[in-house]
């Protein structure tokens, strides 16, 4: 089994953390100081690895950061953080994704240097909201049309079809209209946007991935058994360590709906 939303709370992480570095609210909000102490982290772990057996594979990656130092630090320490995290568990394989840079502190020429000297790339990830912006701001699109030439999929936030948020619905269909060749992954489900789905497989040259990292995975998977539903394509993701640190129970809803279907 595959989990295709994991991450690593990389030395960068945790410098913005105890630092309290300006810019990085929404990450201080969202992850506690107490939460990245080494213990802690070495616990939900290791419970991870011990619990999640069927997990031989993962897609991993660090967190929206809005300062260009800080995020390539991140980049250039997340392998070999996630290396650190699984010394006892050889059968598990690493496949690294980017997260696609605030736009507003890295340049797209920066990060186009970067990604292509970078060996062991699997994807990449949006989340604009962390960027205080919408996927809709026109200083993504040289980042997006890069992402689309690469062939390579990108996990894109979209939020519930309730909340008018920077990362609404609307914003997700805006984009795949501009970039239809994306190979979309949407975490948590895709909140709830594959109730459109027949207009979106209009639009996207690839089908859209949905992921399960919702603690309420068990509830939303239910649908997909109903028979309009049974074709969208789901896979297995956590977004370890967060969701309440309830990756194992997410793991057992998709075991459960894997053993229904």
């Amino acid at each position: 089994m595959i989990d295709y939303e994991f991450r690593v709370i990389t030395p960068a992480i945790k410098n913005i953390l105890k630092k309290k570095i300006k810019g990085e609210k929404i990450l201080q909000k969202k992850i506690p100081l107490n939460f990245i102490t080494e213990k802690n982290i070495n616990r939900i772990n290791k419970n991870y690895f011990l619990k999640n057996k069927k997990v031989s594979k993962i897609f991993y990656r660090g967190l929206p950061i809005n300062n260009k130092k800080l995020y390539f630090d991140q980049e250039n320490q997340i392998k070999e953080t996630f290396n650190s995290l699984v010394p006892n568990f050889k059968k598990i394989k690493g496949k690294r994704i980017i997260q696609v840079p605030n736009p507003d502190f890295v340049k797209f020429s920066e990060f186009k240097k970067y990604v292509n000297v970078q060996k062991e790339i699997s994807g990449f990830e949006l989340i604009a909201s962390w960027h205080n912006k919408s996927v809709q701001d026109k200083k993504y699109f040289d980042f997006l049309k890069f992402i689309s030439n690469k062939g390579l999929p990108l996990s894109l936030e979209v939020d519930y079809m309730f909340r008018d948020t920077p990362d609404r619905v609307s914003n997700f269909f805006f984009i795949i209209n501009k970039f239809p060749k994306i190979k979309y992954w949407l975490p948590h489900l895709g909140c709830g946007v594959f109730l459109h789905w027949n207009k979106i497989i209009l639009k996207c040259k690839f089908k859209p991935i949905l992921l399960s990292s919702t603690n309420n995975s068990k509830e939303w998977l239910n649908l997909f058994k109903i028979k309009q539903f049974k074709k969208i394509p789901i896979k297995f993701a956590t977004d370890h360590p967060f969701n309440g640190s309830s990756s194992h129970k997410i793991y057992k809803n998709y075991i459960n709906y894997l053993r229904k279907i």
